[in-house]
C-alpha cells in the first residue's frame, strides 16, 4: 500500500485552498471542481448502445438506466486526480454532504476505481474546528443520497428534452438571451404558469365602491373608512369569487349611490365615538434561513436574483463565513444558539431573549435535515462590523442578512397594542359605520435586530 500523502477531493477550488491550510502537510486537497461525469449527448454513446439509451442517454425499458461519460472539459481534472491517486495512503472524498455531494463523491468513486481506503468526509462550515471534525469522523458514502440525485437527474432529462423545446418555440430566449430549458421543476412550474392563466383569462370582474374620510379632532386627524351600513357589512374585494358573485350577504355600493352617500357623509359632518378597543398581541421571529427562505429575502431585501444570491451565499461558505447554504432545515446547533443569544444580550440587554431556547421544526422531512440552518460560521459569530473590510459589497450585505435573522431567531416575540376606533354618523337617512385601526409596538424584542 502506498505511504503516501492523504488524497482529499472537494468541490471547489476556492474551498480547496482553505482547507488544505486546515489539514497541514500530511494531506494533498483537490478539486474536481463540480461533477466530472454527466449523462451523455447521444454522439458520445457507442453505435452498438444506442439503440437502447436513444436520445435521452437513459434506458427506460430496463430499469432507467442512465450512461454517463466524463465531460471533455474534466478530463484534464480527471488525470490531474487519478495521477495524485497513485502515490497516495488513502482517498477522502470530502464533496458537499446533500444529494448533489453525495453523487459527485459516488462518480469520484466509480471513474478513479480507488485500491486505497476510501472515507467519507462531511461538514457543513469551513472553520478549523469543523474540518478537524469532519477528518476524525468519517462515514461510508450514503448511496440512498446518490440514488436521489440520480433520480432527479434522469427525471431533468426525460421531462427536460421534450418540454425545453416547446419553450424554445413558445417563448424564446429567456433573461439576457440565455436559452430557455425544462426539467423536473420547471415543467412542474410551466404547468401552474399555464393553469394560473386560464384562471386569469376565466376570471370575472365585479365593481363595488367604498368611501374614506378623514376624522379629525383638534390638532389630530386620521383615516377612517366606511364599513357597515344600517349594521350590514359593507363589500370589499374578498367577498367576491373569481365568477365576481358575492360569497356572502354585504351592501355594494354602486358609483353614482356612493358618491351620493359620500356628498352626504360631509355635509353631516361630526361623528360620535362609537367604541375604542384595544387589544395585545405579538409577533414572532421566523426561523432561522433556509435556501428558499434566504433567495427570498435576498430578492426582497437586496435586489438579488435567486442565481446571484447563491453565488454570493457560496462565497461565503467558501472563505469560511457562513455555514452551508443549501439546506432545507431551520435547526441550530446547541453551539450555535448560545452563540446567537449570548450576542443578543450583549447588544440588546437581558430580556432580549426568552427564558428558553427558540426551536424550529423544519416542514422538510428529507435527507438534508442533517443540515443546519444558514447561519454565521463557527461557535462564536463574527459580527457585521467585525467583517468589514474582508468581505465585498454584495457579500458584506448579505452576511449582515444572515447575522441579523439568526441573531433575531433567537430573540423574544415582540409585543404590541392594536387599537380599533369606531365611530357612527347618521346621513342620507342611513346609519353608518367607520373605523379605523392603529397598531403602536409596546416591546420589540426581535424588532431590534431584524425586520
Amino acid at each position: 500500500m502506498p505511504d503516501g500523502k492523504k488524497l482529499v477531493i472537494v468541490e471547489s477550488p476556492t474551498k480547496m485552498r482553505s482547507i488544505q491550510g486546515y489539514l497541514g502537510d500530511d494531506y494533498e486537497v483537490l478539486s474536481s471542481v463540480g461533477h466530472i461525469r454527466d449523462l451523455a449527448d447521444k454522439r458520445d454513446i457507442p453505435e452498438k448502445d444506442r439503440a437502447a439509451f436513444g436520445k435521452y442517454s437513459i434506458d427506460v425499458e430496463h430499469g432507467f438506466t442512465p450512461y454517463y461519460v466524463v465531460s471533455d472539459r474534466k478530463t484534464k481534472t480527471v488525470t490531474e486526480l487519478r495521477r495524485a491517486l497513485k502515490g497516495a495512503s488513502e482517498l477522502v472524498l470530502a464533496t458537499d454532504g446533500d444529494r448533489e455531494g453525495e453523487a459527485i463523491a459516488w462518480h469520484l468513486l466509480e471513474t478513479l476505481k480507488p485500491k486505497v481506503p476510501v472515507k467519507r468526509m462531511v461538514f457543513h462550515e469551513i472553520t478549523k474546528d469543523a474540518i478537524q471534525k469532519a477528518v476524525d469522523d468519517t462515514r461510508e458514502l450514503d448511496i440512498s443520497l446518490v440514488d436521489a440525485q440520480e433520480t432527479r437527474r434522469v427525471l431533468d432529462r426525460l421531462y427536460g428534452w421534450d418540454v425545453s423545446p416547446v419553450l424554445w418555440r413558445k417563448v424564446g430566449s429567456g433573461a439576457s438571451g440565455q436559452t430557455l430549458s425544462a426539467g423536473r421543476v420547471q415543467s412542474a412550474a410551466t404547468r401552474m404558469v399555464v393553469d394560473r392563466e386560464r384562471e386569469r383569462m376565466a376570471f370575472v370582474s365585479a365593481k363595488y365602491c367604498s368611501i374614506s374620510a378623514t376624522a379629525s379632532r383638534a390638532d389630530t386627524g386620521f383615516s377612517i373608512r366606511l364599513s357597515r351600513i344600517d349594521g350590514a357589512p359593507l363589500a370589499s374585494g374578498r367577498d367576491f369569487d373569481d365568477k365576481g358573485e358575492l360569497k356572502r350577504a354585504v351592501v355594494v355600493l354602486g358609483p353614482d349611490e356612493a358618491a351620493s352617500l359620500a356628498t352626504a357623509v360631509d355635509a353631516a359632518g361630526s361623528a360620535t365615538v362609537a367604541s375604542v378597543e384595544a387589544k395585545p398581541g405579538t409577533r414572532r421571529p421566523y426561523a432561522p434561513f433556509t435556501t428558499s427562505t434566504l433567495q427570498q429575502e435576498a430578492g426582497r431585501k437586496l435586489g438579488m436574483t435567486a442565481k446571484i444570491a447563491m453565488s454570493v451565499a457560496q462565497s461565503l461558505y467558501e472563505r469560511g463565513y457562513i455555514t452551508y447554504m443549501r439546506t432545507d432545515s431551520t435547526n441550530l446547533s446547541a453551539q450555535a444558539v448560545q452563540a446567537a443569544r449570548s450576542q443578543a444580550v450583549a447588544l440588546y440587554g437581558d430580556k432580549a431573549v426568552p427564558a428558553k431556547p427558540r426551536m424550529y421544526a423544519s416542514k422538510s422531512k428529507n435527507a438534508q435535515e442533517a443540515h443546519e440552518a444558514i447561519r454565521p460560521s463557527g461557535d462564536t459569530f463574527r459580527t457585521p462590523k467585525d467583517v468589514t473590510g474582508q468581505l465585498g459589497r454584495d457579500e458584506q450585505r448579505m452576511y449582515d442578512l444572515i447575522w441579523k435573522r439568526t441573531i433575531a431567531s433567537q430573540m423574544s416575540d415582540a409585543k404590541l397594542e392594536t387599537t380599533t376606533v369606531t365611530l357612527e354618523q347618521t346621513a342620507d337617512g342611513k346609519k353608518l359605520g367607520f373605523t379605523a385601526s392603529g397598531t403602536v409596538y409596546t416591546f420589540k424584542g426581535f424588532l431590534e435586530a431584524y425586520e
